[in-house]
């Protein structure tokens, strides 16, 4: 991992607010759905506009990275949405 020492982030207003706005959530999707089910859940949350990225973390073929606007929702707020969707999810960290 290399440091970053060619610009100073702390002093960059814009940086640290978008910083301070987007938050990492990992969530656990059901193991028995199909994974054709599990793409369109990924697809789903990046159409969201309060959601930056979502993708499946390497080699855990049932965890969901997800990167979201946390001035606009919350990750427990996004785990409900999923819930009444009908996928069994639970929020595994943020």
């Amino acid at each position: 991992m290399q440091t970053i020492t060619d610009h100073d982030f702390r002093n960059d207003a814009g940086v640290q607010r978008d910083i301070h706005k987007i938050c990492l959530a990992l969530v656990w999707v059901r193991g028995d759905s199909a994974p054709e089910r599990r793409e369109e859940v990924i697809a789903a949350l990046r159409a969201r506009p309060d959601v930056e990225s979502a993708e499946r973390a390497r080699g855990k073929a049932n965890v969901i990275m997800l990167r979201f606007d946390r001035s606009c929702t919350s990750a427990s707020d996004i785990v409900l949405e999923l819930r009444r969707s009908g996928v069994a999810a639970v929020l595994v960290g943020c």
